[in-house]
Formats: C-alpha cells, structure tokens, sequence
C-alpha cells in the first residue's frame, strides 16, 4: 500500500515535470517572421519616402503616365506599410503566455507602426543639431539593433503579470482628459477643412480660435494635458502588452503608441522648433512645408502620411475609448462595434480630406 502511493506520488511528480518540460520546448519555437516584420518595415519606410521624391522630381521634368503611378503607388506604400506593425502585434498578442522575446517583438511592433511620427521627430531632432542627413542612419542603427535584440531574448513561455485593479485610475483619468481634448481637436481639424478653400480661408479661422486655445490660461493647461496622455498611455501600453489581447485592444493600444510618438513629435515642433528655433508662426505654411509644398520637397514630403495616420489614429482611438465606456454600461458587443466601425470609417474619410487639402486641393463656390 505504502509502496502504491509512492509510486502513485513519484508518477504524478514525474508526469508533472514532464508536461512543465513539453510546454517549455513546446512554446520555445524559433523566431518566426512575424516578429521582425515591423522593424524591417519600418527600415524601409523612410527609403520608399525618398524613392517617391525621385518620381516625383521626374515628373517636374515632364515624365510621362509611368513616373505618376510609380509615384502614386509608392506613397500608398509609404502610408499603409506600418499597417503591417499592427497586423504583427495582433499576431503576436493572441498568445496567452507569451516569451520575453515574443513581447518585446509585439512592443517594437507596435512601435514600428508609429515609423511616421517617428521620423518626423527624428528629422527635427536632427535638424536642431546641425546634422540633417543623420536621422536615416541613426533609424537604421536603432531598428537594426531592436531586430537584434529581439533575436536573443530569452524564449521560454512565462505567465503574464496579473492586471493590479486599483491601477484602473489611470485608465479613467486618461479617458477624462482624452474627452477634454476632443473638443481641441473638434476645432483643429474643422480648422484644416478651410484649407481646401484656401490658405487665407485657414488663416482667418485660425485667428479665431485661437483667441481660445492661445489664450494664457487654456494654452498651458492644453500642453499639460497632452503631457499627462503622453505619459500615462505609454504606462498603459507598457502594462498591456505583456498579455493576451484581442484585434480590437490591440488596435486600441496600437493608435495610442502611434499617438505618443505624434503629440511629442508636434509639441516639439510648434513649440520648441517654430517658436524657438525659427521664430515663425506655426500657420498653413509651416504645416505644408511651403512654399514647396509636401509633395515636391524631399524632407515634407514625411509629413504626408504622419498627418494622414495621425489624424486616422486619434480619431479611432476616441472611438475605441467610446466602445469600452459603452460595453461598461451594458451596450452589446454588436451595437458597440458598429459604433466602432463607423468611427474608424468617419476617421478615414476626415483624414482624406485633411491631406487632400494639405496638398493642394481647392475647392470654389462660384
């Protein structure tokens, strides 16, 4: 009897330790594509931006039909590429206990899908410096040095780290402050549809509003603000990301990494390089890279799709917020998805219009 239960213990102990063994060589695969997909994307990014500039200097000179779809097709490249970071991080985040490797490739990721942003901020930086024609180099360097890294962490399963429920304030609170925000970007972006009238249309607008967004009380309180969503979404990204996620959480998480990266980018630029550096007014000018414009100039041309996904993700990601407050308070999953949905579409047709306009595009009421 004695004998019985010990072996009885010893095969349990044994099979035990045999599963715990299976699981590890089980879930330790090799490194598959999709954890590198995103930062080799976002190397390649900045070049397909400097292969529509040459089209786009050919069809200056009078290229023909062939150099306009080459140019169309690369710059469609250009802005939907670091899509493929997302669809990387949604592979990557279904897996419920995830290696160290596997949640630093969903991070770099989800990272490489803010490689707009990214470069803009890169290439002020660098213009600050004196050094111009070093952000590619210093980009190269940085996301070959994340493929690297990635390539020799630690791959053995571990379990996610419970969510600790009291850190929800901050979820709130950065729901409350994003809710402020909107209203800001309600007249920004209403303030950019003039520009498909004109410039001077834009201008005239913006005199008007600013007399409340510049003001000397709204203005710091604005930029604290910001401040404050920077902070805490890059806390709430780093918190989620080590666990399972669905499409939509990932998608919720993606756009507030894009938008980390594109508020520090813009803060930078209007308040530190316009207002510092150049001492020039951060008008419709200063935003199209004029007088040359976004679509000709080999530096702006990096504007086009930062705006384009900046405006897309901000708008999204409200919506995103907006589903989880209704799925809070008893809506259907049904009804909050459309709700979703119809936001995202909303998002893309405003961002159209926006880029459509930021490069040139008129419209006459005669």
């Amino acid at each position: 009897m004695i004998t019985s239960l010990w072996f009885s213990r010893y095969w349990v102990l044994s099979m035990r330790t045999y599963q715990m063994q299976s699981v590890s060589e089980a879930s330790a695969v090799k490194p598959q594509m999709q954890w590198f997909l995103g930062p080799i994307i976002a190397l390649i990014y900045p070049f397909l931006l400097i292969c529509f500039n040459t089209y786009s200097v050919k069809i200056t000179q009078g290229a023909g039909v062939a150099a306009w779809l080459m140019a169309g097709l690369v710059l469609m490249l250009a802005i939907f590429m670091p899509l493929i970071g997302l669809s990387c991080a949604i592979f990557l985040g279904r897996n419920p206990m995830p290696s160290a490797a596997e949640v630093l490739a969903r991070r770099v990721a989800l990272v490489s899908g803010a490689v707009a942003p990214i470069f803009v901020f890169t290439g002020v930086i660098f213009l600050l410096l004196g050094k111009p024609t070093w952000d590619i180099g210093f980009l190269t360097v940085v996301w070959t040095s994340l493929i690297g890294l990635i390539a020799i962490t630690d791959k053995t399963p571990r379990q996610p780290k419970p969510l600790v429920q009291g850190k929800n304030r901050v979820r709130f609170w950065h729901g409350v402050a994003a809710a402020a925000v909107v209203v800001y970007l309600g007249f920004h972006f209403s303030n950019h549809f003039f520009g498909l009238i004109g410039p001077e249309a834009h201008t005239a607008v913006m005199k008007v509003f600013r007399v409340v967004y510049r003001s000397a009380v709204i203005e710091p309180l604005l930029t604290l603000t910001f401040v404050f969503l920077i902070g805490s979404g890059a806390f709430m990204a780093w918190r989620l990301t080590d666990r399972q996620a669905d499409a939509i959480r990932t998608f919720q998480i993606a756009g507030g990494v894009f938008l980390v990266f594109a508020i520090t980018s813009h803060i930078n630029a209007v308040l530190y390089l316009a207002r510092v550096h150049f001492q020039i007014d951060t008008d419709w000018g200063f935003a199209v890279g004029a007088p040359t414009g976004m679509l000709k100039d080999p530096w702006s041309i990096r504007l086009l799709p930062y705006y384009f996904l900046a405006v897309f993700y901000v708008i999204s990601h409200a919506f995103c917020g907006l589903r989880g407050v209704m799925l809070a308070h008893n809506a259907s999953e049904r009804t909050a998805g459309r709700v979703l949905a119809a936001g995202m579409v909303m998002a893309a047709l405003v961002a159209i219009i926006i880029i459509l306009a930021m490069s040139g595009m008129r419209v006459h009421f005669d």
